[in-house]
């Protein structure tokens, strides 16, 4: 997942989650420890998934998938942090001696390549594959690039407010700068400075390999395909094994980290009718296991059929409110109402904030979309 203030989410909420997160301690970094804190799933037939938690990988929660194949492994998504990577193949070797051979990164955004380095570095003659476009993207970001994402969509505004309220000796809100408070927003610039700092450090190991459009390989008896699709990032690659009726999404399904909920981001393009079209794509296979980019692996396919509702009903009033006449992004915004869509996901449970605010940003994408980008800001 990309965070940039143009795609994914607002920066409100990527504090609030960081803050959230902050206690008083730094990012982990014993790999004892960080394994201890992965989450594993397996779908039987040699398939395990790796679920890092958003208090381990610290961008994002995130999901790797390794397959044991006869006589060697593949995996699907290296993480954010090279700890978290580490752990994965610490995890992996727990499971069988056989080496990881096939690296795949279903698209460029951090939290699913980050750890090529430590696959390559653990796996000599390690294939990494994607996408031609994802590779593209990717050979053109260096650690400056994500280091830079960082400092602008949070790092920064979280030291200003820190100095403001220890100058004013309150918060933004009025409210008194506690000294419990003060640890607090001090614990969360500490542990967003120690992760700018080891993105900064890593080597960023790009894919030797690429495709466009679908590739299939075999390792022994399981084939693997690859498609590109549209997700919250162009050109990403999802897995499906047919042998064993998975199918391994990245972002172009995801779930919140708890997996109770509607997608919690949207996309950097956009060009969100070509996700729907993907994600009906998906919905054409024959599954009996999914497993989204972040979030508890999924036994049937009510959130992804959710999702197509929920992009389709998004799109058709948007586009809707624009035959009506109306010019203002605020207008069309206001114009969309997809709260029983957002209800039917976690039924019982009021819709979260993050809902209320990526439903507008869905609305923005289409709205752009439909006129070329010619969406305003108002």
């Amino acid at each position: 997942m990309a965070r940039n203030l143009a795609g994914s989410l607002t920066a409100a909420l990527w504090l609030a989650a960081r803050i959230g997160l902050a206690q008083a301690h730094p990012l982990e970094t014993s790999l004892e420890r960080a394994q201890a804190m992965l989450i594993k799933e397996h779908l039987g037939d040699g398939i395990y998934v790796f679920r890092a938690p958003s208090d381990l990988d610290y961008w994002t929660a995130t999901n790797s998938t390794a397959i044991i194949n006869d006589e060697d492994v593949t995996v699907f998504d290296s993480c954010t942090r090279a700890i978290t990577a580490q752990a994965v193949i610490a995890e992996i070797r727990k499971l069988t001696s056989k080496p990881v051979r096939v690296l795949i990164n279903s698209h460029w955004h951090q939290d699913h390549w980050s750890g090529n380095d430590a696959y390559s570095k653990a796996f000599p003659g390690l294939r990494i594959i994607s996408t031609a476009e994802t590779r593209a993207y990717m050979s053109r970001m260096g650690p400056a690039f994500f280091v830079d994402e960082i400092d602008s969509f949070g790092l920064t505004k979280m030291r200003e407010d820190l100095a403001a309220a220890i100058k004013s000796s309150k918060l933004a809100d009025g409210s008194p700068l506690t000294p419990a408070g003060r640890a607090r927003k001090e614990a969360s610039i500490q542990m967003a400075s120690q992760f700018q700092a080891e993105v900064a450090a890593l080597p960023r190991v790009i894919p030797n390999e690429v495709y466009r459009d679908e590739m299939t390989f075999w390792s022994g008896r399981r084939e693997f395909r690859l498609m590109s699709v549209t997700g919250d990032a162009t050109a990403s690659t999802v897995l499906y094994l047919p042998g064993s009726k998975v199918l391994v999404t990245g972002d172009v399904l995801v779930s919140p980290e708890d997996g109770k909920g509607p997608p919690p981001w949207t996309m950097g393009s956009y060009a969100i009718s070509s996700w729907l079209e993907s994600l009906r794509r998906l919905d054409a296979l024959d599954v009996n296991a999914i497993v989204p980019g972040q979030g508890p692996a999924m036994h049937d396919k009510a959130y992804l059929r959710r999702t197509i509702e929920l992009l389709a009903a998004i799109i058709d009033q948007v586009h809707a409110s624009l035959d009506r006449g109306l010019v203002k992004l605020s207008q069309v915004q206001a114009a969309v109402n997809v709260d029983k869509i957002g209800l039917s996901y976690a039924p019982g449970t009021p819709l979260s904030e993050d809902f209320r605010i990526v439903v507008p940003l869905f609305a923005k994408k289409a709205m752009q979309e439909a006129l070329d980008g010619g969406a305003d800001e108002k």
